[in-house]
């Protein structure tokens, strides 16, 4: 089959947004990395972890080479990072949001200067490297990589969670949180030491206390949308809206935007606002990060009466309770992280759905098909990323036993276009809204 068009022919690749709130994440992501070149801060470039919280408290200014990765995906200028990367030797299934960064990387030490095709301005050079375990097996060596080509100094901490079937007992439950609470405090005092100033604990207790409340509001809306008939937020707005929880919590900005999506979603569902005039077909996007390359997809779908109502992928677990007993802002943190998994683990266990659900929040697209009556589920198979796919046959099979699901798989990457084929994408959504249709006459 023919390669599509390449970054110079091709038609805009991001889809139509459906909220004000999805409209203004843009400016957002813009405006995150021009504070990095622009402000007289020091800039760190940070794995997403889930304690954003730390930077934010001293006046560190956080950029995320996954997040811009995407970026670059999305304005179709990854290309040339990634073949700098595939360079110097990385496989071509090595995580492409890790090319992209690393390719970055290389064309910057080759030149001396951000590599002038980069968009936003590129990312501000960083004093400090930090990364950690979360999601994959990338992480270690990715921004271990990222110190060699750029010669600043790598952090990284261990951020394990146990598995569902073990996760309620109480001496797994001690165990794990006391772990995780030690590689935070390692966290904080690599960045004093950086940084040459202590922590400010009032400041991140208020912080970490804002970030609680963004966290809930986001969790609030997103549940609130997919249960709505018709949906008013569909997946591709979510895929946006998700920016500000992981890489802006803790931030004024960030628990002020989720205050707006929330009071715009309860508006639209209160007066029965959809997307569509019709929602033919409600569709689960039920795993696999999205194609940031080719995000128009979605309206390919929607023009075609079907709309992805859900989002397994960047999913809010639901907020934990913490108690008035704990005051110190990190087991603040290691509490609400812990939790929340937890929360879903024992949910998942009492199903019998062991494996379900892993710690990063990506849940089976069982939890949800009832709830937000999904009519079929969707999955992208990403050639690059095993961290959000692995699991996605056992998944299948689950749908397969325990409801009558049609599921769709399609295949692709999340940012190496060289991995997509829009021709079998839009074959293989036309079968599959067929089948949709024939269910439905037939009552299915």
């Amino acid at each position: 089959m023919e390669q599509e068009k390449r970054p110079e022919e091709v038609k805009k690749t991001s889809a139509r947004k459906w909220t004000e709130s999805a409209k203004k994440v843009r400016g957002l992501v813009a405006n995150m990395y021009l504070r990095a070149i622009t402000e007289d801060k020091p800039v760190a470039w940070v794995m997403f972890t889930l304690c954003n919280e730390l930077f934010v408290a001293m006046d560190v200014l956080p950029v995320y080479p996954e997040n811009y990765a995407g970026l670059c995906a999305t304005k179709r200028v990854g290309d040339p990072f990634i073949d700098r990367a595939e360079a110097d030797g990385y496989s071509n299934v090595t995580c492409s949001y890790a090319r992209i960064g690393l390719g970055y990387s290389a064309l910057w030490r080759d030149t001396g200067e951000i590599p002038p095709f980069a968009p936003d301005g590129g990312m501000a050079r960083p004093i400090m490297l930090v990364g950690s375990s979360l999601v994959c097996d990338t992480r270690y060596k990715w921004f271990q990589a990222f110190s060699r080509y750029l010669d600043v100094p790598y952090y990284a901490f261990d951020m394990p969670g146990p598995p569902a079937v073990t996760a309620h007992r109480p001496d797994v439950r001690e165990q794990y949180m006391k772990y995780n609470l030690t590689q935070l405090h390692g966290l904080v005092s690599f960045m004093e030491e950086r940084l040459g100033k202590k922590m400010d604990w009032d400041k991140l207790d208020e912080i970490v206390r804002r970030a609680e409340k963004s966290y809930r509001l986001w969790y609030d809306a997103y549940m609130m949308a997919g249960r709505a008939v018709p949906c008013p937020f569909p997946a591709e707005d979510s895929f946006r809206c998700f920016v500000p929880a992981f890489f802006m919590i803790g931030e004024q900005e960030a628990l002020d935007f989720y205050q707006g999506l929330y009071d715009e979603i309860k508006y639209k569902v209160d007066n029965k606002i959809g997307s569509l005039p019709e929602e033919r077909y409600r569709l689960l996007w039920g795993g696999g990060l999205p194609p940031w390359h080719t995000m128009g997809i979605f309206n390919y779908v929607e023009d075609r009466g079907a709309l992805f109502v859900f989002q397994s992928v960047y999913l809010p677990l639901n907020p934990a309770d913490i108690p008035d007993r704990i005051t110190n802002p990190l087991e603040r943190l290691v509490y609400s992280r812990y939790e929340m998994g937890i929360r879903r683990a024992e949910h998942d266990r009492k199903l019998g759905l062991f494996g379900a659900c892993n710690f990063v929040g990506l849940g089976n697209p069982l939890l949800f098909v009832d709830e937000f009556k999904v009519d079929g589920v969707v999955m992208h198979w990403l050639r690059s990323c095993r961290g959000a796919t692995i699991g996605q046959i056992y998944q299948k099979r689950l749908l397969a036993e325990r409801s009558n699901l049609p599921v769709l798989f399609v295949e692709s990457d999340m940012c190496d276009i060289r991995d997509y084929f829009e021709a079998d994408w839009k074959m293989k959504f036309d079968a599959f809204l067929e089948t949709l249709e024939t269910r439905k006459r037939a009552g299915a």
